[in-house]
């Protein structure tokens, strides 16, 4: 999963626009003294900002680093800022981020992909309001975020973050051995039925090879009870935890569904159908059996589809891994999850003394010309553009290392990254399959939620897992239930159903 997460971060990373942009607010007061700023080789004082980036694998050229080189150089030219980057672990970031603002030695700008790090520091105090900077500086950022998505943002009636708007619809897929299905005369499935009996014939007709006609893997991360098999749960109606029915919003872990895919998940384990695997397998087991042959279906995300086709195709030329319609089950339910509509939040501490030009780079940096180099580099040298289409060079590997800077992004280049890399033929088929939205994303910080969502997911995580493999029995579902209630299910439902109703 951490492959697949780096890779995701890399093609959704994020012009002479960022002099003019940010002109407005120069002579304006800003709160920054002669101390705050620094010198640049043209002799001009530039206000400096210190700006905390998430890690990456890219590495710099010989005589390069993270505070010098060409992307750097540009930046701070055409934004009027003088920024001092650092660089986050690659593990136990929040705990990282918890001590820099207890110690009061916090950057001017924190960038994170985790609701849990803003949610946390919103609710503590520690981060800046940034209503006002955003109407004086902020005029290109306002524009941009839709108004939904402020409202995630937006704690106690105040913005805690500049919302960095989601730019990528779908993630996962149902990823399948269409070489199989032909060899055994089985037509593309579509419905649960049909998936059903899919299964089963592979399963029949496959048992001497050992062939593993569905992978799950409940293992990463604290555990997920529907590790790769989310295919399924869409089609009885799981595909996000907290849904909008009606006039109100539902759990559907509690709801009746939720015990019938649980018994069906469990039948399919008790019939070798599902990996006996399941309860252990993570994202390198599922990769590696599905590059090996081992396995005939899978969810999988499309950042993995792309290698794992690749790597199956060197082994076995005549394979052939295909996306397919996921189950459709028998009230027409279907699909996945769409992504949070925030994909980073920008953070600025407290204790900044710099929270309106934070604001007013993060504005000057969206200018054109700036994201277009932070995506692919300079015109004529790092690539081309034929017929509309942007066509890389040789020489955009040399400035790999720009993903460190791409702190905004548009669909457009996204996209057109996606294409670079060549994963549209992966990303672009599950579009049209994500159907649940998760209403709790567009929250903000409900403390109901956040004193209680570990422990429910991880009551979640251990009944379900069980009853799948068959520790627990179906009828254990019914305590869960309970208990789900009684250990703050109920209070954080409530405290949702209470905020959704100022949200509709």
């Amino acid at each position: 999963m951490l492959i697949a997460m780096l890779v995701m971060i890399m093609i959704a990373g994020c012009g002479n626009g960022g002099n003019n942009a940010s002109s407005e607010g120069k002579n304006s007061n800003t709160g920054s003294t002669e101390k705050d700023k620094s010198p640049t080789a043209d002799g001009d004082k530039k206000t400096k900002l210190k700006v905390y980036v998430p890690s990456n694998v890219e590495e710099f050229p010989s005589g390069t680093d993270l505070n010098k080189n060409e992307i750097v150089s540009y930046i701070e030219e055409q934004t009027n800022f003088y920024i001092e980057w650092e660089m986050q672990p690659k593990e136990s970031v929040d705990q990282k981020i918890n001590i820099m603002m207890a110690s009061g030695d916090a950057p001017d700008l924190i960038i994170t992909g985790s609701k849990e790090i803003y949610a946390n520091l919103a609710q503590q105090g520690l981060l800046a309001p940034l209503d006002e900077a955003l109407k004086e500086v902020g005029p290109r950022i306002m524009e941009t975020v839709p108004a939904d998505t402020w409202k995630a943002v937006t704690y106690n009636d105040s913005i805690y973050a500049i919302a960095v708007p989601q730019n990528q619809v779908s993630t996962m897929g149902m990823l399948v051995r269409t070489d199989i299905l032909d060899e055994l005369g089985i037509a593309i499935p579509k419905t649960l039925d049909e998936y059903t009996a899919a299964l089963k014939t592979i399963k029949e007709k496959k048992s001497d090879s050992g062939l593993i006609p569905l992978l799950g893997g409940a293992a990463d991360g604290n555990g997920n009870t529907f590790g790769y098999i989310q295919s399924f749960s869409g089609a009885f109606g799981l595909g996000s935890q907290y849904v909008v029915e009606g006039d109100h919003v539902v759990h559907t872990y509690t709801q009746p569904a939720a015990k019938e895919f649980l018994a069906y998940m469990n039948n399919l384990y008790k019939e070798g159908i599902l990996d006996r695997e399941y309860p252990v397998n993570k994202n390198p087991n599922i990769q590696e059996k599905m590059v090996s042959g081992q396995a005939a279906m899978a969810t999988i995300g499309w950042a993995d589809a792309k290698g794992i086709t690749e790597a199956l195709l060197e082994k076995n030329p005549n394979a052939k891994l295909e996306f397919i319609h996921p189950p459709v089950g028998a009230d027409g339910k279907f699909g996945y999850q769409q992504n949070t509509p925030v994909r980073v939040y920008m953070l600025v501490p407290k204790s900044s003394k710099k929270v309106k030009e934070a604001v007013e780079f993060i504005n000057s940096y969206m200018a054109e010309d700036v994201l277009n180099v932070v995506s692919y580099g300079w015109e004529g040298n790092h690539y081309n553009t034929t017929d509309g289409v942007i066509v890389a060079t040789e020489a955009a590997e040399q400035i790999r290392y720009r993903i460190y800077y791409q702190l905004w992004d548009t669909e457009k280049n996204f996209l057109n990254r996606v294409a670079l890399k060549g994963f549209s033929p992966y990303y672009e088929p599950l579009k049209e399959y994500v159907k649940y939205t998760e209403i709790t994303n567009f929250a903000p910080p409900i403390p109901e939620v956040e004193e209680n969502s570990q422990s429910l997911l991880d009551l979640t995580n251990e009944y379900f897992i069980k009853i799948v493999t068959g520790a627990l029995p179906i009828d254990a579902f019914d305590e869960y239930v309970n208990k789900w209630n009684s250990l703050g299910g109920e209070a954080s439902l409530t405290a949702i159903n209470e905020w959704y109703q100022t949200f509709k």
